[in-house]
């Protein structure tokens, strides 16, 4: 028989309530405004809620923040990381901090990879087209070496729980490490999402309550507040956004359009049909900046 590894889950927050769903000293209640500026690359946002999910966890399951042997890990990325990853990547030093004082050597992060990507926005997704998703979806955890993982605790890095598609996802693609145990963290878990009434415009909902259009955007991005992820790349692709393209992007730092188009040419969305014409788009602003532009994705040499 298959051993079985032991598997929890711990969200800061219930979206039942406007309070923690955890007992402690947390001052504040959920934010869809921070939470939906996280999803959209505000660092602000997310070191907020690293710093909050990191006090909670560390109350809570000091026995595992104190692990002799304990493992990080965010949502699986391809190129462009996920916002998780931005979360994770706060969260570490939070945790790693009271494994200092405790005299345990630091918990690394590292990566599981997503093998392909895909158009389209998952927080839009039923239940049953979010398992068909997630069916579909190769993992992979090539870059864990075989002694970091043995009797190690795994803690995985996400934003929400909605319907357990992606949490089921990653169980599958772990399942023949030697791990002594996972844990699921989440900044939030929605109520009802495993007994079938979840409503997927609920989640759509709340990642747009403060990020509904470019300009939007654009405040994180000019402020400095700003890490990319998957998702601002698809909204800015987006064929909604089209038509206010050109001018959010003469706007827009030169950085910023240059990591648009290689992550575009990265992540492959400059060949999906659903992103190709925004990307021309994208191309036309590096050509009219540039007396040099890019005519086409580079290779990946190129871009080291």
């Amino acid at each position: 028989m298959a051993r079985v590894i032991p598997t929890r889950e711990f969200a800061l927050y219930s979206l039942s309530v406007p309070s923690p769903a955890v007992s402690g000293t947390y001052p504040l209640p959920f934010s869809p405004a921070r939470y939906s500026r996280y999803k959209y690359g505000s660092v602000t946002a997310a070191e907020t809620f690293a710093r909050e999910l990191g006090a909670a966890f560390c109350e809570r399951h000091p026995e595992l923040v104190l692990a002799p042997r304990l493992l990080m890990v965010s949502s699986p990325y391809s190129h462009v990381p996920a916002a998780a990853t931005t979360l994770a990547r706060r969260l570490q030093p939070v945790l790693n901090a009271a494994r200092t004082r405790r005299g345990l050597a630091p918990a690394p992060r590292l990566r599981v990879d997503r093998i392909s990507t895909s158009a389209g926005d998952y927080g839009t997704l039923s239940a049953q087209a979010r398992d068909l998703h997630m069916a579909n979806n190769a993992l992979s955890f090539r870059r864990f070496r075989p002694e970091q993982v043995r009797d190690a605790h795994l803690l995985v890095v996400d934003d929400v729980r909605v319907t357990g598609a992606h949490q089921r996802c990653l169980m599958r693609a772990s399942e023949d490490l030697p791990l002594a145990s996972r844990t699921f963290l989440y900044i939030a878990a929605f109520p009802g999402s495993l007994t079938g009434r979840f409503d997927p415009a609920q989640e759509d909902a709340l990642n747009h309550t403060a990020v509904k259009t470019l300009d939007d955007l654009a405040v994180i991005v000019e402020a400095g507040d700003f890490a990319w992820n998957v998702r601002v790349c698809k909204f800015v692709l987006n064929p909604a956004n089209y038509g206010g393209l050109p001018r959010f992007l003469r706007a827009m730092p030169g950085w910023f359009v240059h990591d648009l188009f290689r992550n575009s040419c990265q992540d492959g969305y400059a060949r999906m049909d659903l992103y190709a014409p925004s990307h021309a788009v994208v191309r036309a602003e590096l050509r009219r900046r540039s007396p040099s532009p890019l005519a086409a994705c580079p290779t990946a040499r190129q871009f080291a």
